[in-house]
């Protein structure tokens, strides 16, 4: 066949195809419409009573993605030290988050769950002491001192021998020991089974998965001392005789706890409102270090009055001093919650929450340069949750 006529057919047949088109345009759409996208995230929605009670428990259920987040209040428990007068019964205030993700897959009645939280609880005893030249001139930097001064932009370093502290138009120092200091951090990876609703409307899901905590405990007492005490704070040196330093002795310790964890949670429906409630027990190896050292802060002054100007500043540190230990940890985490739902896929929720590390922790230090604390200690947090639900 010569190029000629196949260039003649080809011709033709699109010329047939083009007309067939045009004619049945109006009854036939496009295969794919890249255009048509409809996510469904329609948040805020509005639903009705009617709505959810026409929906089986099994409906009203996360399906999909989901996303949870919570503003914690949990009071932590103190540190056992080797230390008299500790009151190691008293709980002290914290606050924190909690972010969940997860997905159900459709139709399978099993997905994944991701959960990170976080809580830090801080708790100190402290005495205000005035620095050797408690006034530095009508300088006032912040609002917090009862000055009309607008504060620096921010990334500007004030350097405090420079001026009085922040926000006041004095200087001093705050002298503190810590009384329960700690941060905790905790990384779950979930594997969720969904069970079919009881007679009355109430779901169970089991779970099994990984759990990562982390517990930062610092420990650290500070002195104060200046050449107006008795006896005085001399330089070795002679070099300087107005001099003040503050000695900071502490002890940072790290638990790293690794392991496994089994529970479940139970989810009933009944109108807006939805309860749940949440229990894990978990267990592992806690890699336990800590950190022991001596740092001391020694200010020079031509004076011993206000305004009097600074000669030298010298910072000094002792080496610090590691610390390893092994310890086999378990505890639960237990929570319930009671949600309203707002609109179609956004819900508000408020309840409480438990965990309970009863064994494992350290917490103190090696008692090197500071009253240090057993490596087999418990720790717990107890408080109040409020958040939102996120469910697609």
């Amino acid at each position: 066949m010569s190029v000629r006529k196949l260039t003649a057919r080809l011709l033709t047949a699109l010329i047939l195809l083009g007309g067939l088109t045009s004619v049945d345009a109006q009854e036939y759409a496009p295969v794919v419409d890249p255009f048509a996208f409809d996510p469904d995230f329609h948040w805020f929605e509005p639903v009705t009573d009617m709505d959810l009670a026409d929906l089986k428990p099994d409906k009203r259920a996360h399906d999909g993605w989901f996303a949870t987040y919570d503003r914690l209040n949990l009071y932590g428990s103190r540190p056992e030290l080797a230390e008299a007068g500790i009151n190691e019964t008293k709980l002290d205030s914290g606050w924190g988050h909690r972010y969940e993700i997860g997905y159900m897959l459709p139709g399978k009645d099993n997905g994944w769950l991701f959960n990170w939280t976080r809580n830090r609880v801080g708790a100190f005893f402290s005495v205000r002491q005035e620095r050797l030249n408690r006034f530095n001139g009508d300088q006032v930097i912040g609002g917090g001192g009862g000055g009309g001064v607008t504060a620096p932009p921010f990334g500007t370093i004030v350097r405090e021998e420079e001026g009085n502290n922040f926000g006041y138009n004095f200087r001093f120092y705050d002298v503190s020991d810590t009384e329960n200091l700690i941060g905790y951090d905790s990384y779950e990876l979930n594997k969720t089974w969904r069970m079919e609703p009881y007679h009355y409307g109430g779901i169970l899901e089991p779970m099994v998965g990984f759990r990562w905590m982390r517990l930062k405990d610092t420990n650290s007492f500070q002195d104060y001392q200046s050449s107006l005490e008795n006896p005085p704070l001399v330089d070795p040196t002679g070099n300087f005789t107005d001099l003040e330093q503050l000695t900071t002795n502490s002890a940072i310790t790290r638990n790293d706890m690794l392991g496994g964890q089994l529970g479940f949670r139970y989810l009933k429906f009944r109108e807006r409102f939805t309860f749940s409630s949440d229990f894990r027990v978990f267990f592992g190896g806690n890699y336990q270090s800590s950190k022991s050292q001596v740092a001391t802060e020694l200010t020079a002054y031509d004076g011993a009055g206000d305004g009097a100007a600074v000669t030298g500043i010298f910072n000094t540190a002792t080496k610090p001093i590691y610390s390893r230990n092994e310890e086999f940890y378990v505890g639960f985490d237990v929570r319930g919650e009671l949600g309203y739902q707002l609109t179609r896929l956004i819900t508000l929720r408020a309840g409480f929450q438990v965990i309970d590390i009863g064994r494992g922790v350290w917490r103190g230090g090696d008692g090197i340069v500071i009253a240090g604390g057993d490596n087999d200690q418990d720790y717990v947090m107890l408080g109040g949750t409020f958040g939102i639900n996120l469910n697609h």
